[in-house]
């Protein structure tokens, strides 16, 4: 029988994480404390007080049929987990709610709670004036925090899962959810379902991570018109409140392509048309009120890069920087950044790590094949694994928060792992284990070195 993955010593991490905040809803009857804040921990769960909102199972492989699609609803759907509620680690819980049956774990999975609702992606099911279904288009929906009236509030009419990215962002007191799926950006005003149109041909954004500060503003590119035989594109800028598009670059034989946001900090690739050659940029965008977009702008490295995190060091602001991927010789490397120097240090190989999960104070946080492990960028020789050995989803992962800072819980799918054991029960057994290769929520506590707990319900 399959066996528990090993669990190397886990830290609590002073310092880690601030509050995962979360929402208010008395119509719902869902104990919620602040009903007016974006509820996001990673795109795959939220956690709503002593809720957990979550996808139940993630669907390993692409749907084509509508076939294929009601099978993996059957384990891949919106569920609601009462946290209070203990759960053996192995076996499947009891307790978790159904609250509807669209496909929530799949490759393009995005939610996050604002108020009484949940908000998630799912494959689209509109058939096509042939009749046909394109399950690789996205529809947007929200539902009760209790699984009722739940309405679509947008299907894409495209969707490249290389360059779509889904954005829950708030500005001055409004919500939206911005939708970008490789060719149109779209903005969802939460607040009143409104659907607005950015751009209906964006090469690339630059659109804030959920929960950073940022002035509103979205930005964008866009391939002009070369009639004329001129070469390079334009810059726009958003703004999210007042509805406003403005172009802010517009120059030859130069070709922008945004590969990265931190708060108001823009990272770009600059293409020269004439010499072909490509660097990446970094634009701090309160310098455009008083410079062009590409004077204001600073050579920042060599190639192009993605996943770019701030670091802001919790013991020795030197340390402060940024980490990214980018490939050298055709291979992907985790690299690191100080601000005070324009150096780069590799914190991981490609045979190292699969993606960036998300950072904090000192700490890089990234899967691997098989697990999921962290550094810091103050000893960047030395890994700390957390999981290994187990068969995991390694670009979807959740995390959780205390008040303190301190990072509490990361979940995660993986395949069902069982009990050491040499009986065979009602609950586990030979042919369950051979059979059952969906993959499942698990929980990793940081609180206590145990091993992860599983939250999906099985459909062996």
């Amino acid at each position: 029988m399959k066996k528990f993955g090993r669990i190397i010593s886990l830290f609590l991490l002073a310092g880690l994480f601030s509050v995962a905040l979360v929402g208010c809803s008395n119509w719902s009857g869902i104990p919620n404390s602040k009903s007016d804040q974006i509820i996001f921990n990673g795109g795959i769960i939220s956690v709503v007080d002593d809720n957990l909102f979550y996808a139940n199972g993630y669907v390993d492989g692409e749907i084509t049929t509508m076939d294929e699609y009601n099978a993996a609803a059957e384990y891949s759907y919106l569920a609601r987990l009462n946290t209070n509620e203990s759960t053996n680690a192995y076996s499947s819980p009891e307790n978790v709610n159904k609250l509807n049956s669209e496909v929530l774990g799949y490759e393009n999975a995005y939610s996050f709670v604002l108020g009484d609702y949940v908000y998630y992606a799912s494959p689209n099911k509109h058939r096509t004036s042939s009749n046909e279904h394109v399950f690789t288009y996205v529809s947007i929906f929200k539902t009760r925090l209790n699984g009722a009236d739940t309405a679509e509030l947008m299907t894409t009419s495209s969707f490249d899962s290389a360059t779509a990215e889904f954005r829950a962002v708030q500005t001055q007191g409004q919500s939206y959810l911005l939708v970008f799926d490789g060719t149109a950006l779209s903005s969802i005003n939460l607040s009143n379902d409104e659907v607005s149109e950015i751009s209906s041909a964006a090469t690339s954004v630059a659109l804030p991570r959920e929960g950073e500060n940022f002035d509103g503003k979205v930005y964008f590119t866009e391939d002009k018109d070369n009639s004329y035989g001129q070469s390079g594109n334009e810059v726009f800028e958003y703004n999210l409140l007042t509805g406003e598009k403005n172009a802010i670059m517009q120059t030859l034989n130069n070709t922008i392509t945004f590969t990265g946001r931190v708060g108001d900090e823009l990272f770009f690739t600059r293409l020269n048309e004439t010499t072909q050659v490509s660097r990446t940029y970094h634009l701090d965008t309160q310098r455009l009120a008083s410079a062009a977009f590409l004077s204001a702008a600073e050579s920042f490295y060599s190639a192009e890069i993605d996943n770019v995190f701030r670091i802001e060091s919790n013991t020795a602001s030197g340390y402060n920087g940024y980490v990214f991927t980018s490939s050298l010789s055709g291979e992907a490397q985790l690299l690191y950044r100080r601000d005070s120097d324009s150096s780069t240090v590799r914190l991981a190989a490609s045979d190292e790590f699969s993606s960036i999960l998300f950072v904090n104070k000192d700490f890089v946080f990234f899967s691997t094949e098989s697990g999921i492990s962290y550094k810091s960028v103050m000893t960047p020789s030395e890994t700390t694994t957390l999981v290994s050995d187990m068969t995991i989803i390694s670009t979807k992962i959740g995390y959780e928060r205390f008040e303190s800072g301190n990072l509490k819980n990361i979940y995660f799918y993986a395949q069902r792992v069982y009990e050491e054991t040499d009986e065979v029960t009602d609950e586990t057994t030979d042919a369950e284990e051979e059979t059952d290769t969906n993959y499942y929520l698990y929980k990793l506590s940081f609180t206590a070195l145990v091993s992860p707990q599983l939250l999906g319900k099985t459909v062996v």
